[in-house]
């Protein structure tokens, strides 16, 4: 009976808080739906681009037979080469077919397919090849002898290294990890020890207290995020294409997102066992919303508009593209924007929360 009610009164205890709460009631709902949605290798939502002579027949047919498959939907090239495209994260994928076409016989008999494909996803690039290859095989074949060849083009990851796809989701995790954890305990163990009533009597700006609990976890991620990268260069052999200031300022917007997300959740916390808990709860859905190790083409459609929300998305998409295509102004910028807009509405919201809390 002792014990009984001694788990009885933990229960009790745990469940009338209503942080714990919410997270003992919601997490599992949310995990299991976002490993249903989020967590999968079935590879959809090819952006295929072509280029073929509006005459060639063959090349309109296999493009078509593609966007039939359900796997593949169409993507306007127009204003950019077929690697170009590909540079850009315009497409997944751009079919060329020679000049001549792709129409058998006489002086065009040993006519190729070229297929360009993106690999910074291994997983994602394979599959296209595979499909492609199936898709011709069948709208050629038997009709076509010898059967129409596609020559696969690997950019940007020719060895297919699976390294070049996870590491930069890894670096982006730890980061996340890193700054959320560091920040949102920090604070919350000042209330939990009973500090914090000292830090706001203390002859100081409350501005000075939001920037000095701030700044030092800032700058400790800045340096985690090159240690990171050195890491990824040394053991991974991770190409790095891009500027130097470029991702010098990506990382920064990202790691201010990260510190004053971390500043918000703990205004909502009273001690360091609901900040733990908040933070995992939170970097859960942000890391399978990011595209960190799954593709965000690979998830339905509502499910991305979500993840797009969320900055870190933008800033894995950034690091890949950085890293293995250069960083191109016209992808990089809109990407940018996206995590600076998160950073004004996280900031407004953090900053309004904790003057309350100081008050």
């Amino acid at each position: 009976m002792k014990l009984l009610g001694f788990i009885k009164k933990e229960l009790i205890q745990t469940l009338r808080d209503p942080h714990l709460g919410v997270m003992i009631l919601l997490a599992p709902v949310l995990q299991i739906l976002l490993f249903g949605f989020a967590l999968t290798n079935d590879v959809v939502n090819i952006r295929l681009g072509a280029c073929f002579a509006p005459n060639d027949v063959v090349a309109a047919d296999i493009y078509n037979a593609a966007v039939a498959s359900k796997r593949f939907c169409r993507a306007d090239i127009t204003g950019y080469s077929p690697e170009g495209a590909v540079r850009a994260g315009v497409v997944d994928a751009v079919m060329v077919a020679p000049a001549k076409g792709l129409t058998r016989g006489g002086a065009n008999k040993n006519a190729e397919l070229q297929l360009l494909i993106d690999a910074s996803s291994v997983v994602r690039a394979v599959s296209i090849d595979g499909f492609m290859q199936a898709i011709v095989q069948k709208v050629c074949a038997p009709a076509e002898s010898p059967p129409l060849a596609i020559v696969a083009k690997i950019l940007y990851n020719p060895q297919l290294e699976t390294s070049t796809f996870t590491v930069p989701g890894v670096m982006a995790t730890i980061l996340l990890m890193l700054v959320l954890i560091l920040t949102c305990t920090s604070i919350a163990k000042e209330k939990e020890s009973g500090t914090f009533e000292t830090i706001i009597s203390a002859p100081i700006k409350r501005q000075h207290i939001i920037l000095g609990k701030t700044v030092p976890f800032a700058l400790v991620g800045l340096f985690n995020s090159l240690l990171i990268l050195i890491a990824g260069r040394i053991f991974f052999n991770l190409p790095f294409r891009g500027c130097w200031w470029i991702f010098a300022t990506e990382g920064l917007l990202f790691v201010v997102c990260s510190v004053l997300l971390g500043i918000l959740l703990s205004t909502f916390v009273k001690n360091q066992q609901q900040s733990m808990l908040c933070c995992f709860f939170v970097m859960f859905i942000l890391m399978m919303l990011s595209g960190a190790f799954f593709a965000l083409d690979n998830m339905p459609a509502w499910l991305r508009w979500v993840a797009y929300a969320n900055p870190m998305s933008h800033h894995t998409l950034l690091v890949r593209n950085i890293l293995l295509k250069g960083g191109g102004l016209d992808y990089v910028v809109p990407h940018l924007l996206c995590i600076l807009g998160a950073n004004i509405v996280l900031g407004i919201a953090a900053f309004r929360r904790f003057k309350i809390t100081l008050n």
